[in-house]
């Protein structure tokens, strides 16, 4: 080799010693940076960010609090498994979140569809409860109240006997002393003993001392007369006579008329007489003598219906006794068309009470007022009551005859 050659050799390893080493420094700067080094020692960047846990738990909803308590499903077989390759480990690592995701995202909607079959038993047996119901009359209609008609009374209750349906109360269940209203009890024990054949309408009473002392209402009576039970009945139920209900209460109890009290509360519990405590036969002021318009109501409907023929009585406007005539107080009879019973009362503490009955049609109603201020006012807002009462059933027999009767074909 000559010089010339030797020369140009060493220029060429020079040349490329410098080139190498250019090479390096930049491929050492190059790997400075983060991402520069990602770049030139795997290659290009890729369209998803590789999965970690971090990721998956991120990409999963939340459970809701029915999930917390439920152990987690195991994901069913794909049944087209078989008919495809299986997936790359990569891909399907890709791909598995999504699958999880929707699998529960699913759940909440298979819980809601499986509650819906769950609800319809419940409003079944609450449509046979309403219909099975006692109180369930034509409508559903709630009773009205004092806002629908402001009576100027202390309670009241309103209800149509032919249906059972409560149309209008007011403080029902407010305890008030009943007064004469009390004497319906007395003359129920009466018509239950005479239809038991223990007594006769014809059977004498004997008239006490006590019996002709008595205050308040009462009829012509003698000491020590005998008085057929039948005129006591009538002089009871329309002169509200006080005498003759201490005469039949010693009758009864065999001079004790106590006993004949505590047979009435027997028979007021009997009835359903809740909130109800009797002290006398005929409703004079007692200590401790209380009722509520819805137990009156209960007494006066038990009473009509098991005695139906009293309305002959109750119905009357006036009686004699011994030439002397008292007019009934239930001023209805006369005034309001249908009126046919039953009784009245008042003493200072609770006001001017009635209980009454008027039938127009096939639609019976009674009407409990209590504490009204005056007779004239108990007379007005009893007579409001019943109006409101038979508007009540005729628009309900005009709803039952639309929803019974059968659509006419168009013309």
């Amino acid at each position: 080799m000559t010089m010339r050659s030797a020369e140009k050799f060493l220029f060429f390893l020079v040349i490329f010693a410098l080139i190498g080493g250019l090479c390096c420094a930049g491929s050492i700067a190059f790997a400075s940076t983060g991402s520069h080094t990602y770049r030139a020692s795997i290659g290009p960047k890729p369209k998803t960010q590789p999965v970690t846990a971090e990721s998956q738990l991120s990409a999963q909803p939340e459970p809701g609090p029915a999930a917390v308590s439920e152990p987690p499903a195991t994901p069913e077989p794909d049944s087209s498994a078989t008919a495809q390759p299986p997936a790359s480990p990569k891909k399907a690592e890709k791909e598995s979140p999504k699958i999880d995701a929707d699998k529960k995202a699913a759940k909440p909607a298979s819980k809601e569809a499986s509650s819906k079959p769950a609800a319809k038993p419940a409003a079944k047996d609450a449509k046979a409860k309403t219909q099975d119901s006692p109180a369930a009359g034509k409508s559903a209609v709630k009773p009205a109240t004092s806002k629908d008609l402001y009576l100027n009374v202390q309670a009241a209750l309103l209800i149509n006997m032919s249906t059972g349906e409560v149309y209008y109360e007011h403080n029902p269940d407010k305890t008030i002393q009943p007064a004469s209203i009390t004497k319906l009890l007395t003359l129920y024990l009466i018509r239950e003993a005479l239809a038991q054949g223990k007594l006769s309408p014809t059977t004498p009473i004997p008239v006490s001392a006590k019996a002709v002392k008595t205050g308040g209402s009462r009829m012509r009576l003698k000491r020590d007369e005998k008085v057929p039970l039948n005129e006591l009945i009538k002089g009871i139920s329309v002169v509200s006579a006080n005498n003759a209900c201490v005469a039949v209460a010693e009758y009864f109890g065999k001079g004790d008329a106590t006993k004949f009290v505590a047979q009435m509360n027997a028979k007021a519990k009997k009835i359903g007489m809740a909130n109800s405590q009797f002290k006398n036969p005929n409703g004079l002021p007692a200590s401790g003598q209380i009722s509520t318009a819805r137990d009156i109501a209960k007494l006066s409907m038990a009473y009509l219906r098991t005695f139906p023929e009293s309305l002959k009585v109750h119905s009357m406007t006036s009686h004699t006794y011994h030439g002397t005539t008292h007019r009934n107080a239930n001023t209805l009879l006369r005034t309001y068309k249908g009126v046919d019973g039953l009784k009245t009362g008042f003493v200072c503490d609770a006001g001017y009470n009635i209980t009454a009955t008027a039938k127009r049609g096939d639609t019976r109603l009674l009407a409990v007022v209590l504490g009204a201020q005056n007779s004239a006012v108990r007379q007005k807002e009893t007579a409001r009551l019943l109006d409101f009462g038979f508007k009540r059933a005729a628009r309900d027999e005009k709803v039952a005859d639309k929803s019974s009767g059968t659509k006419k074909p168009k013309a």
